[in-house]
């Protein structure tokens, strides 16, 4: 089952691309501390979980040590899905902040981020051009992208032929 942190969710959601995870992941999995990160957005988010009804929410290990160690170096949210990860033995993390990216590669985790995600709807055929919806997620979404980023992006991608 794939995990996701918050920020995959809430930039897909604001661009009303959130279909784009279940047409291409069938299931998917969060924390319940991603949930609530989800809930408290309030009206930005209002009925997220209609619109990802196809996303099973995982009720954290009590007393979960890895948990634990993980909080020390990111915030709750990444924590909590990188552990979730972990447990499930997931074959692919959603994750976009630097530090937990970091974090869970020396975990051993595969991860992809909301730009992979982008990518990969592409290359399926699910959408014609992956940089609209980027374009997208940068001036709705909230997602962060520097211009030299996605030039180098622009530059080395090969679209699906």
């Amino acid at each position: 089952m794939i995990v996701s942190n918050t920020t995959p969710l809430s930039c897909l959601l604001k661009v009303g691309a959130a279909d784009l995870l279940q047409r291409l992941y069938v299931t998917l999995a969060i924390p319940s501390e991603v949930a609530a990160e989800l809930d408290q957005a309030g009206s930005i988010h209002q009925g997220w979980r209609r619109q990802l009804s196809f996303i099973r929410i995982a009720e954290p290990l009590a007393g979960d040590p890895v948990m634990a160690l993980l909080s020390a170096e990111v915030d709750r949210g990444e924590a909590a899905a990188i552990a979730l990860a972990r447990r499930l033995n997931s074959p692919l993390l959603i994750l976009d902040d630097m530090a937990g990216r970091r974090l869970a590669k020396r975990l051993g985790l595969t991860i992809t981020g909301t730009v992979g995600v982008a990518l990969a709807a592409a290359e399926r055929g699910l959408i014609a051009d992956p940089f609209a919806l980027l374009d997208d997620l940068r001036t709705q979404g909230g997602l962060w992208l520097s211009d030299a980023f996605l030039e180098n992006l622009r530059s080395a991608w090969q679209p699906p032929v």
